[in-house]
């Protein structure tokens, strides 16, 4: 069987993706295009995924047979002949990879951080438009991958669109402080045992500071937590590009709640860039739990509204 192990290009090619690379500061920044047709492409368009330690492109061996998988969300497929459609891929996860064993590669652990994300995806954009007048460069980001996109849009002047997706105003550590607040509201703990859990919060996050470039242990290093505690609405404040908000009302891993700021202080500083939508009873993956148990998956509507209001502004 292990000869017929298929190579990451292969995979890839499955589902009409093209894997590409370039190189910056000894570093291979591996991505993939998708594209249809023969026609100039005239818009470019940047997808910055979450969080997740895992690759965009895999496999898995099932009863003797081997499945080529792919993790992005299929909004791709819709996008027309006049785009040229981009993903990045993490640093660590360049070659094929069995779904079943994803171990964190030590370089990703080491590297990843706000500002590293930003550097690849900026030195992508650039590759791509050093020869190619693009009409439009869009950038959309969902989860850490919105964060990635503010930061992103006040360091690439090319980008012309930016969404901003199921990402949180404030950073995350505010966040876990918000939903301990959240759930003595909700009757689920006491008062005593939320403050609690926000003096330890508060306490964890000091001490990261004082460490803050550690990317010692497992899970989120000091420096992926401290990269991204800048509030990413003061990377949003200063973009003067078309913004596309789009949060949902159930989210658990970016609680909406913070992200009421985000209309307000644009409306405060008279910013009429923003366009601020709420996918109302969907999760953090733009899905909803319909009465009889079925999930009904918006993240394609979404994703077709977005590109709508990229063509309108």
């Amino acid at each position: 069987m292990a000869q017929n192990i298929p190579t990451k290009t292969e995979i890839v090619r499955h589902y009409g993706f093209e894997q590409k690379s370039i190189e910056q500061a000894n570093e291979e920044i591996v991505f993939y295009t998708y594209q249809k047709g023969k026609k100039a492409k005239t818009k470019l368009i940047l997808y910055l995924q979450g969080s997740d330690p895992s690759p965009q492109f895999s496999y898995r061996i099932k009863e003797n047979r081997i499945e080529k998988l792919c993790w992005l969300n299929g909004e791709f497929n819709s996008v027309s002949e006049e785009y040229l459609y981009v993903v990045i891929e993490k640093i660590g996860f360049e070659k094929a990879i069995n779904e079943e064993y994803i171990p964190t590669p030590k370089i990703y652990q080491e590297k990843n951080s706000l500002e590293h994300r930003v550097s690849r995806a900026d030195a992508v954009i650039e590759h791509l438009t050093l020869n190619h007048a693009f009409e439009k460069v869009i950038v959309y980001g969902h989860s850490e991958g919105a964060p990635v996109g503010a930061k992103l849009a006040t360091v690439n002047k090319k980008i012309t669109h930016l969404g901003f997706w199921a990402g949180n105003a404030l950073p995350d550590f505010y966040d876990f402080i918000l939903e301990n607040r959240i759930e003595y509201h909700k009757g689920a703990i006491s008062d005593s045992t939320a403050q609690l859990r926000i003096n330890q919060n508060i306490k964890i996050f000091k001490e990261i500071v004082q460490d803050s470039l550690n990317t010692g242990g497992d899970g989120y290093t000091n420096l992926r937590w401290w990269s991204y505690s800048e509030p990413p609405i003061n990377h949003l404040l200063q973009i003067d590009i078309p913004i596309y908000v789009q949060v949902a009302s159930l989210d658990k891993s970016a609680p909406i709640e913070s992200t009421y700021l985000i209309p307000l202080e644009f409306a405060r500083l008279k910013k009429p860039n923003l366009t601020y939508k709420v996918c109302v009873g969907c999760d953090h993956g733009f899905s909803i739990s319909t009465k009889d148990g079925k999930v009904e998956r918006k993240w394609k509507e979404i994703f077709k509204d977005f590109l709508s209001w990229t063509e309108n502004n």
